[in-house]
């Protein structure tokens, strides 16, 4: 008669437990990924939503301009440091003015005006000067052609 072998329960059940390890590992990696991705992906979608309330605020702010850079500044906000036509508004990381050594973002807006019309070059920077949004944006000025017509 035959002698059965028979293998340890035991050991069957290590390597079961092992694999089950493995696949857990390897799903919780997958898992850490897809979360890291999104956390990045809010973050800039965040980042993106405060471009655009200071663009259009920007914008609509340029569309009644009269050509001054104090009543730009009034009507907008102070800038942080401005030069000539260029304007620097410094934000923390919850979008809220402060200095510019404390910056994490920089608005920069070189406004400009001609006989016809008026101009605004808006960018955004992170505090490593990497450009997060260009936008360049015109519009008529009709407050000197008031002035024209009336003479």
């Amino acid at each position: 008669m035959q002698k059965l072998t028979t293998h340890s329960k035991s050991s069957l059940f290590l390597m079961e437990m092992i694999l089950s390890i493995l696949i857990l590992a390897l799903t919780c990696t997958a898992c850490v990924r897809i979360f890291a991705a999104a956390k990045t992906q809010r973050t800039k979608a965040r980042e993106l939503n405060h471009i655009q309330e200071l663009t259009t605020s920007a914008g609509e702010v340029l569309e009644g301009w009269d050509g001054q850079i104090s009543s730009f500044s009034r009507i907008f906000g102070e800038p942080g440091n401005s030069t000539d036509n260029l304007l620097h508004y410094y934000y923390d990381s919850n979008w809220n003015g402060c200095t510019e050594s404390s910056a994490r973002y920089i608005m920069n807006i070189q406004l400009n005006t001609s006989e016809t019309e008026k101009t605004a070059d808006i960018s955004f920077y992170d505090a490593q000067q990497n450009c997060l949004y260009q936008l360049s944006t015109a519009f008529p000025d009709d407050s000197r052609k008031d002035v024209t017509s009336k003479q």
